[in-house]
């Protein structure tokens, strides 16, 4: 549901401390070793703040998405997201999908 950006713009130099929390379930929809194939639903949260005396574990934008993983040995992961953003300023203005939603692809490796 956010991009780095969308976190990261208060802080242009970087953000000194940040927090996530996240949860996954996956389902196996092959598990065949050639190329093994999951769907996934997902809730995020997180933040960053440029200070440690900023830290507030509870200040996190929240997410909740869908996803399509397959693994394939000689590549290795090729994933699909999609996600909602609801702590977006246009989520309470706008109720275009589009405004809040965003899509995302993992490539070889999946991103903590």
């Amino acid at each position: 549901g956010y991009g780095t950006e969308d976190i990261m713009q208060r802080y242009p130099g970087g953000a000194g401390v940040f927090n996530k929390y996240t949860v996954e379930l996956r389902y196996p929809l092959s598990l065949n070793p050639s190329s093994t194939i999951f769907v996934t639903a997902f809730a995020q949260g997180g933040n960053a703040w440029g200070r440690a005396r900023d830290f507030n574990p509870f200040d996190i934008k929240r997410s909740v998405g869908l996803g399509l993983r397959v693994f394939l040995p000689m590549f290795g992961t090729l994933g699909f997201d999609w996600g909602i953003g609801f702590d977006k300023p246009e989520f309470y203005g706008d109720k275009k999908l589009s405004n809040y939603a965003r899509f995302n692809i993992v490539l070889g490796f999946e991103p903590d």
